[in-house]
This record gives structure tokens, C-alpha cells and sequence, in this order.
């Protein structure tokens, strides 16, 4: 797992002020949750209620459709069905998550006042019914994470390579409009790790668009990403690849010098760090144009090393132990580190991961028993405990709440939340199950939440006992209360040449004939392709009336022999109509070009190709 710098600083994330509320998009002034609502109507209310899923995580589902005293046309939440709430009005309403979690249902009291339920549902505290309780309303939520407020754009299952026993979920970046994901295997060293490439299509789905297999008992762990470099431990190796439009093109193998196996690695100052868990030290590693070099250890933590995060210049070392657990580090301008002090804290134990947010830093562990999440004040550098919550492993925080995988199991209380998603309040510390199945490595970047899904296939038969608790799919939710999009990094355009061209009229083709070739100036020129086919094709003659609007994009890579490889498979943007005739890129060998799946007579035929190279001299298309 790595902890990327890029999404877990100090800083309030984009879309959310300190308070939870939402900023416009001029961010000069805040908008409440309630004013939001309040400026819909009640029937905009409803629909925000029934579509939105609840809030931003700032504020509490309460917050987000009833107001931040949780009032709204005289209705008043009390939360979820429980136990010991007292009902003192026909105005408050408890909600109830269905067994299976797709949907949840606000009822109301209709008997005599007051009233104290006995029960966590409405079947067991007196019924549905007359003198009862009634539904007010329903939210069906789907594969969501239930009464939380988040709402899920999409979600997608890698096909792991042949023979592979399980997935074992390791690090997920998002990087220039796509989602790296390292998966290890499962802890059997006879599966493969594998990189695959994930990206959303224009309906906000996932796709996975390309993969890279590692090899048997590569037991990669740790990956991150640096000016289009991604960089993977494997063993005793480094594997370095180019990133080129979601596309991973092996660059090289560097060798280690040190061994033991790296559990993250993370870039700091143009440098790469690696936590030697084997050795219990800080690998470095020097990047000349990519390459790893300079290679020298620093004595920092102990066998168990983890992770590291920042804080401003400020860094700290995560120790997978029982005690003495986070180390303060210094890195001077040479990139050499120091260690400026230990820590222990009551309640961390064997922690691997952190977050920071506004000067605090929340720490889980991955012991089920007496453990806590601690908040630490590190604000002056030096950690100083403020708090404790539920255990959680790994989580994020956004606003005034901490979501993550609970990991507790002292009482039965708590075991109650083990392995689920939860939401917890930093104020209160009280506790909201968002979802039964747990999210594995969550990590914010501005309103979305990525991670993994707690496997649900099982075992293989000669799998570890562990393996059907392993992350198996590469989900993301939204923590905006109106979902906009997914929010992904998209940094300057990599390719350095782009043009076009048009054509507009009325074409008479067989099925398989061109209408537009790519010219190549000189043969030996490599380099990569991206092509974005948009088209309008009616049929006046074939199928009169018929006809098929689209638009698709291709990644392609020319080779210094001359020749082309499709690298991504073709990703299909938006497609309407019902004539089944099509205009499709295709290369072989030294050809490539624009190709009609099916015959046309007299069809209006309006085609745009846009397409990006990495060198202007590689060619061009032109009309055939």
C-alpha cells in the first residue's frame, strides 16, 4: 500500500470548507447544506432526499436533507432504528435499513406518546401498521454505502490472471484521469501481482482499459507515481513503466542493493522512499529521468516499517508494532533522514497507516482487541494525543468524520461494527454503519472516495485461510451532495502534437472500405497515438431513416520497425441509433486507418477525427 502525498495533506479538501459545507464554484462564499435544500423547495427536497443519498461527509445525513438541526416541513430524524430512543412527537422520524442494505425506510409513531422503542426495527417495536408506526418515506440505495451520503458513481472487478488463487488489494492512485491498482494475489506466492489501469467512461463507469502482469511470487506491495513514471517493488527488483494515456510500457528492472520486502513507498522532494519492513530501515533511492539510483538506507523505525506521512516539511514514520510506533523524521536537502524522536500512544496498536487533516493526524491499527483510532496534534511538530475513536485500520477524513473499516472486537458492541464501513463523528465519537461491506485503503481526492471492496467470492480451496476477506473490487463514491462527476487528477495534455480533420457529405462505401488513412513521414518515427472518432451516419437508401450517431477513442503505439499496436482497447464514449453500421479505427502491421463496418448507399456521413502525437513528424491522416 502506498500513502500518496497528493491526497492526504493538511488542507481542507477541494469542494468543502472546515465546516462541511459546500463552496460554489467561484468559492467566494459558502453555501449551506440547508440553505441548499431550503433554496429547491419541498419538492426539491424530496428529490434531493431520493436521488442524492444523503450528505456531504461534513455534515451527518441529519444535516444534509432535514437541516443542521435535523428539522425540515415539521419532521425531525432521530437517526437509525434502535433501542431505547424516546419518541415524545408524530414529528420524529427513525430510519430502518433493509437486511440486504438496498433500502431504507423512515417511519413515524402513530400509537399512544410517549413512546421508547425496544427494539433495533418496526416489526419488533409494535409493527407496521395503524396505532404503529408508518412509512414516510423510502430511498432505495442500491449498491451505495446505505444512510451515508455518499453516493456510488461506479464500480468495476478486474479479471485476475489464469490460475490466480485470489486478489489481495495493495494501492490504488489516481493519476492524469485513470486509477492505478496493484493487486498482490493472494498470500499463496503461487499467484501473480498485477497492475491493472482503470478509467471512467462518459456515463461515470469504470472500465479496466489495460494490465500488467508481474509475475509468480512477485509479492508486490508497494507502487507510486512520478512525472509519468510508475515505479514497483517487486522481490529484490524495482520495475520501472512509462505512463503514456493509461498505457504501462515496461522502461527498465533496477536491481535493490539492500533486501527485505518494502510494504509502501512514496516520493519526497523528487526522491523515492521506501519503508523496508524486512530490514526495519528507510530505503532512497535518487531518480535520474526515471531511473533509481544513489541507493542508500537510513536507520529509522524497526521491522515493521509501513508507511510515511507528511505534514509540511514534517514527516513520520508508521511502525507496524505494539509500542513505539511513530518516529518524527527530518529530510535535509541532500534527502538524507533523521529520526528526531519516538512515540508511543495509549490505545495504537500495530498501526500501518495514517491520515492528516488541519494539523491532525488520525492513527489505526490492524489488532482487533483494545485498539483505538488515536488523534494526535501535531500541529508543532512534536504528536500530543487529543482523542480516541473506534479502531479503524484505514480511513479518511473528511470534515468532522472519520470513515473507514471498523477493526474493533473488545465487546460485543464494537464486534458488532467489525469489518463494516463506518462512519465516525470526531466530536462524539458516535458511530453510523454506513454499509455492511467493508472499503479496503480508502483514499480522497477532492469529492471522490476511492478504494477496494472486502472481497465476497470466498476461497479457493487451496487458498489462505485470509484470502476470501481480500479486496477484490476497485469502487468509487461521491461525497458531494450533488454528485457532479468523478474527480480525478488531469494534468497537462502528455502528447505534444494535435490536429484534425473533417468530412461532411453524402458516400456510397463497401463494408471494410476506408475513409481515412494515417500517412507516416518517416517509418522509423515511434511513438503513440490517441484518436478520438466522432460520427453521424445516416442512412437515406439501405435502412431509410436509420441512423447512428458515436464516439470512440483508440490508443495506439508505433513501433521503430514501422509497425502499430492497438495498446488500450477501444473505449466508446457515447453511441445513439439503431443503424448497425459503424466507422472503427484498425492497425496492421505498418497500416493504419478509418474503416466502415457495413455497406452505405447515398448516406449522409458527417466524420471528425481529433487525434494527439507524441512527435508532430510521426505522419498524419488524411481522406481516402
Amino acid at each position: 500500500m502506498t500513502e500518496d502525498q497528493h491526497f492526504t495533506g493538511s488542507q481542507p479538501q477541494d469542494g468543502l470548507d472546515g465546516e462541511g459545507r459546500t463552496r460554489n464554484e467561484e468559492g467566494s462564499r459558502t453555501i449551506s447544506r440547508r440553505a441548499l435544500i431550503a433554496g429547491l423547495g419541498a419538492g426539491g427536497m424530496l428529490a434531493a432526499g431520493s436521488l442524492y443519498l444523503g450528505s456531504v461527509y461534513g455534515t451527518s445525513v441529519t444535516e444534509s436533507v432535514y437541516g443542521s438541526e435535523g428539522e425540515c416541513c415539521g419532521m425531525k430524524l432521530m437517526g437509525h432504528f434502535r433501542a431505547g430512543v424516546e419518541i415524545g412527537s408524530a414529528e420524529q422520524i427513525l430510519e430502518f435499513a433493509e437486511a440486504d442494505g438496498c433500502r431504507i425506510t423512515g417511519y413515524r409513531w402513530t400509537g399512544t406518546l410517549p413512546h421508547t422503542t425496544v427494539s433495533g426495527s418496526p416489526s419488533g417495536d409494535g409493527g407496521i401498521g395503524e396505532g404503529a408506526w408508518a412509512a414516510v418515506y423510502e430511498r432505495g440505495v442500491g449498491e451505495a454505502l446505505g444512510d451515508s451520503g455518499i453516493y456510488e458513481y461506479a464500480r468495476v472487478k478486474p479479471v485476475p490472471p489464469a490460475g490466480q488463487i485470489a486478489n489481495e488489494s495493495e494501492v490504488i492512485i489516481p493519476y492524469r484521469g485513470a486509477l492505478y491498482c496493484l493487486f498482490k494475489g493472494s498470500y499463496s506466492l503461487a499467484d501473480q501481482s498485477y497492475i491493472c489501469v482503470v478509467r471512467p467512461t462518459g456515463d461515470n463507469e469504470l472500465k479496466v482499459v489495460s494490465q500488467i502482469e508481474l509475475g509468480v511470487g512477485a509479492d508486490a506491495r508497494a507502487m507510486t507515481i512520478h512525472n509519468d513514471d510508475l515505479f514497483v517493488f517487486t522481490g529484490g527488483k524495482i520495475k520501472v513503466y512509462r505512463i503514456i494515456d493509461a498505457s504501462l510500457q515496461f522502461k527498465l528492472e533496477y536491481t535493490r542493493k539492500y533486501s527485505g520486502f518494502v510494504q509502501s513507498c512514496r516520493i519526497i522532494n523528487g526522491r523515492l522512499y521506501a519503508c523496508n519492513w524486512g530490514a526495519g530501515k528507510i530505503d532512497r533511492y535518487d531518480l535520474v529521468n526515471g531511473v533509481p539510483s544513489r541507493e542508500t538506507q537510513f536507520s529509522a523505525g524497526a521491522a515493521g516499517n509501513a508507511s510515511i506521512v507528511s505534514y509540511g516539511s514534517v514527516h513520520y514514520l508508521i511502525t507496524h508494532t505494539d509500542t513505539n510506533n511513530v518516529t518524527r523524521l527530518d529530510i535535509d536537502q541532500n534527502g538524507d533522514v533523521f529520526a528526531r524522536g519516538v512515540y508511543s500512544f495509549p490505545g495504537v496498536v500495530k498501526p500501518r497507516y495514517a491520515a492528516i487533516y488541519n494539523g491532525i493526524m488520525t492513527l489505526g491499527g490492524y489488532s482487533t482487541l483494545y485498539a483505538k483510532t488515536v488523534a494526535l496534534d501535531i500541529s508543532s511538530g512534536t504528536p500530543v494525543k487529543i482523542g480516541e475513536y473506534l479502531n479503524m485500520a484505514t480511513h479518511v477524513r473528511v470534515g468532522d468524520y472519520l470513515i473507514g473499516t471498523s477493526y474493533d472486537q473488545t465487546s460485543p458492541l464494537y464486534s458488532a461494527y467489525y469489518h463494516k464501513l463506518v462512519k465516525v463523528s470526531v466530536k462524539d465519537g458516535s458511530i453510523e454503519v454506513l454499509s455492511d461491506r467493508a472499503l479496503l485503503y480508502p483514499l480522497l481526492y477532492r469529492s471522490t472516495v476511492f478504494g477496494f471492496l472486502l472481497g465476497r467470492d470466498g476461497k479457493h480451496p487451496s487458498g489462505h485461510a485470509a484470502d476470501s476477506q481480500l479486496g477484490q473490487e476497485i469502487v468509487c463514491y461521491s461525497t458531494s451532495a450533488i454528485p457532479k462527476g468523478i474527480d480525478l487528477p488531469l494534468d497537462t495534455d502528455a502528447y505534444a502534437h494535435q490536429d484534425g480533420i473533417r468530412y461532411t457529405g453524402v458516400k456510397n462505401m463497401a463494408a471494410g472500405g476506408v475513409i481515412a488513412r494515417f500517412q507516416s513521414f518517416s517509418p522509423a518515427r515511434l511513438g503513440w497515438l490517441r484518436l478520438d472518432v466522432s460520427y453521424t451516419i445516416v442512412d437515406t437508401q439501405n435502412v431509410p431513416g436509420q441512423t447512428v450517431t458515436a464516439q470512440r477513442v483508440y490508443t495506439a503505439f508505433k513501433a521503430s520497425n514501422g509497425s502499430w499496436t492497438m495498446t488500450l482497447p477501444r473505449v466508446d464514449v457515447a453511441q445513439a441509433g439503431a443503424l448497425a453500421v459503424s466507422f472503427d479505427f484498425v492497425v496492421s502491421g505498418p497500416d493504419a486507418y478509418v474503416s466502415c463496418s457495413g455497406a452505405l448507399t447515398n448516406a449522409l456521413v458527417t466524420l471528425s477525427l481529433d487525434y494527439h502525437l507524441t512527435d508532430n513528424n510521426m505522419g498524419s491522416f488524411y481522406l481516402v
